[in-house]
């Protein structure tokens, strides 16, 4: 399985970063942070690790093709991912939509 790094950058060719950029980037961009991690496992022995990701698409006007391309990366890559509505941050004049993966 490809890190969530390579499945965003490569996959959709959008601008990608964990946490955030040093630079100001202008939308649309991707940035995601880590969330945890699920396990499960017996006998102290974990055989099953998740990483929990959110995922998060900046964007300034509504482009449904890069949406499909993140979420076919994502699928792609055996993330499954729930997503939110596209919520507006006033103070920045940007939508994002947030992927819990």
């Amino acid at each position: 399985m490809a890190t969530i790094f390579e499945t965003l950058q490569e996959k959709t060719g959008l601008p990608c970063v964990y946490s955030h950029f040093k630079d100001p980037v202008k939308p649309p961009f991707i940035a995601y942070i880590g969330q945890g991690q699920d396990y499960d496992g017996a006998d102290n022995t974990y055989p099953w690790r998740e990483n929990r990701y959110q995922v998060e698409y900046y964007f300034t006007k509504k482009n449904e093709r890069n949406e499909a391309a993140i979420e076919e990366a994502l699928l792609g890559n055996g993330y499954n991912y729930t997503k939110s509505e596209d919520v507006f941050i006033e103070e920045e004049n940007v939508f994002v939509i947030y992927y819990q993966i």
